[in-house]
């Protein structure tokens, strides 16, 4: 929509009427909180309300171009399937970054999915709506929406890196080892995603995650204390930080085209 005074555009989300009162106060009160958020990598949150009609509406700036909203699954379509190395590991890096400055505040996503996920016209990737489905569906405790979100991102990381989804059910080594796409710490990172995507431990936040990504001698110090003695010996860490077995069901549909919300 446009703003008739400044003419800016502007994204509204409208959502359906909430008949449980309870969810309808939680999903307000988290977008009251949602909008102190100021990360780069977090779309903006300017205001938020209800129509004449009763319904929620939330206003943020417009992040896409004269083509429309771009998400990171049509960048990657567009891409070809996959993105370089370097490109993939920042790109997780910025949105694990958005994850602590949100936990900062107390607010949590649960598992992102690569819809959620915009790319702006500048390339910069921006979390749509910052813990609107944990709002919603209040199905995680603090503990595992903390986790949940932290292993998405990285699943999303491995597959913007690899070209193919990380599969629980074999090694990491038999699963297009991201060592046969980078020169730079090699075998460090395929033990990192080894201990990241791990079906039962693995990182309880998304700072420990920062913390341990093998980009400086400091991190990798980090990591060689954490890791798994092999990459395939799955379980076998010797940190006693568990994260919880990662439930089945937890891939959420597109917002913008669910019944719960639609944008204007």
């Amino acid at each position: 929509m446009l703003h008739d005074r400044k003419r800016t555009n502007h994204l509204l989300y409208r959502f359906g009427h909430l008949t449980d009162s309870v969810a309808r106060r939680r999903v307000f009160d988290r977008f009251l909180k949602t909008a102190h958020l100021d990360h780069a990598h977090i779309l903006k949150v300017e205001n938020v309300g209800y129509d004449d009609t009763g319904r929620l509406c939330v206003i943020t700036n417009y992040p896409g171009n004269q083509e429309g909203l771009v998400t990171l699954g049509d960048l990657l379509e567009a891409r070809g399937g996959r993105l370089e190395f370097s490109e993939a590991i920042r790109l997780m890096g910025q949105l694990l970054d958005s994850c602590v400055h949100a936990s900062a505040q107390g607010i949590y996503h649960g598992p992102f999915t690569m819809d959620e996920l915009l790319v702006d016209r500048h390339g910069c990737t921006l979390v749509e709506l910052f813990g609107l489905q944990q709002a919603l569906h209040n199905q995680y405790s603090v503990q595992d929406a903390r986790a949940e979100q932290t292993r998405s991102i990285i699943e999303i990381g491995y597959l913007l890196a690899t070209g193919a989804p990380y599969s629980d059910g074999v090694s990491i080594g038999e699963a297009s080892p991201a060592s046969k796409l980078t020169k730079r710490n090699e075998r460090l990172w395929d033990a990192w995603f080894a201990l990241a995507l791990d079906p039962v431990n693995g990182f309880e936040t998304s700072l420990q995650a920062i913390d341990t990504m093998p980009t400086d001698a400091e991190q990798i110090a980090r990591l060689a204390e954490l890791k798994p003695m092999t990459p395939a010996s799955s379980g076998k860490l010797t940190s006693k930080k568990v994260a919880p077995v990662r439930k089945s069901g937890t891939v959420f549909a597109r917002f913008r085209r669910s019944n719960e919300a639609r944008r204007d």
